[in-house]
């Protein structure tokens, strides 16, 4: 069986790029998601969720740092997990995390194409408009 994640949110910080030990990188993203409704007695109501993303794939991870912004529109697809912790009181805890695979941007700050092929893990740098 498998567990896959897709969700259209706004990054809500730069890209995080972080070199590991073994020299691979891996790039984390903080991504929020909204949602609206009306309450029984009409007032519009808003939630924000707030979703973490990491991305392993080297030529993703390039395109992540050419072309990512905060606050562009971005759509993400990956796997599910959580990640485990402890933290300062040195209580154990666990944050889902998205295993990002795809990540498509859905708006541009300068309103150009970004530069390369969306992150598929491929490396290519042909751009193909959608």
């Amino acid at each position: 069986m498998k567990c896959k994640v897709q969700l259209i949110g706004r990054l809500g910080s730069e890209p995080e790029i972080t070199s590991l030990g073994n020299g691979a990188q891996v790039a984390t993203l903080s991504i929020a998601t909204e949602e609206y409704w009306k309450d029984k007695q009409g007032n519009a109501q808003r939630r924000t969720t707030w979703h973490r993303a990491k991305f392993w794939a080297e030529g993703t991870i390039g395109y992540i740092q050419r072309n990512l912004t905060k606050g562009q529109l971005v759509e993400v697809e990956g796997g599910f997990r959580y990640e485990e912790y402890t933290d300062r009181e040195g209580v154990k805890n666990k944050v889902p995390v998205i295993n990002g695979t795809n990540i498509m941007p859905l708006s541009f700050p300068d309103n150009s194409p970004p530069e390369g092929q969306p992150g598929n893990g491929s490396g290519e740098d042909d751009y193909i408009p959608y």
